[in-house]
């Protein structure tokens, strides 16, 4: 696979072309935004629309031009694959721009920057995908750098998360009480229990309380909530193993432990949490 220069140092590349009538529009590469939007648009149109066309509706390579047309404007015809693809790419293109393109800016260069993608490069991206146009860039290389670009620019929107919870991880450590494990979880004793601790494979009732390092709460049980104790999320999953019947815990999980760097509404990515949890028993 060839290698892509997550910056494209030095390269300014404008295109333009067309695929029987179907104008693609410009591609330039710039910065890492520019670069991100044309992969982002390619990944979009290969996982998220191409199958779903070709399987459910049957529309072959020479329809998708017209499902390509139909991205940018509508006419509904069912009895016509081409007219069809054209009424979907409409639909299709509408629900794109006014909510994934939007989405997908806000959630990666950050909501409060106003930044957003490349839109020419990201409509590019997505319309060579759907043509199967691997000139400037395969499938892999897009999936590749889209991955690649997203660690970088997450990172970098939301490293004061990740140095907030370091920083508030290193002096919980300190405190009297806390206990450190090698994975880099901290819990503190509240109230002990009786009897033997859970293991992933039991289903666990808890009550919980959830926040951030600054103590705000973004969840907590109103009863007492059921799961099984292998299916969330690694802190939980270890803390719980240490507790048993009865015993009340307050567990300081750094973001590796928790969401990693995705974003979970109140919980950014890097964020390191806090939970307050009651074991009430497991089976």
């Amino acid at each position: 696979m060839k290698k892509i220069n997550v910056l494209f140092a030095g390269m300014a590349v404008i295109l333009m072309s067309s695929c029987g009538g179907v104008s693609t529009g410009k591609v330039s590469f710039n910065d890492v935004r520019d670069t991100v939007s044309y992969s982002m648009g390619m990944g979009r149109a290969v996982r998220a629309y191409k199958p779903q066309l070709e399987g459910q509706y049957g529309i072959d390579s020479v329809a998708m031009k017209s499902f390509v047309k139909g991205f940018a404007d509508a006419a509904k015809d069912p009895e016509n694959l081409s007219k069809l693809a054209y009424a979907i790419g409409y639909e299709i293109g509408c629900d794109e721009m006014t909510s994934a393109f939007e989405g997908l800016s806000a959630q990666l260069f950050g909501a409060e920057s106003g930044t957003k993608f490349n839109k020419d490069n990201y409509l590019k991206g997505f319309i060579d995908g759907m043509l199967e146009n691997y000139d400037i860039m395969t499938f892999e290389e897009a999936d590749e750098t889209s991955d690649r670009l997203y660690t970088y620019l997450s990172e970098q929107q939301f490293e004061s998360n990740r140095k907030a919870g370091e920083e508030y991880l290193a002096k919980k450590a300190q405190e009297e009480g806390v206990v450190k494990t090698e994975s880099g979880l901290l819990y503190k004793i509240i109230k002990e229990g009786e009897g033997p601790h859970p293991t992933e494979e039991n289903e666990v009732e808890v009550n919980y309380r959830g926040s951030l390092i600054n103590g705000t709460v973004f969840d907590q049980s109103k009863t007492p909530a059921h799961f099984r104790l292998g299916g969330v999320i690694p802190g939980w999953t270890e803390g719980l193993q240490l507790m048993n019947a009865g015993a009340k815990y307050e567990f300081y999980i750094p973001y590796e432990l928790a969401y990693g760097d995705r974003n979970n509404g109140q919980i950014k990515p890097y964020s390191a949490l806090v939970f307050e949890v009651e074991l009430i028993s497991f089976k």
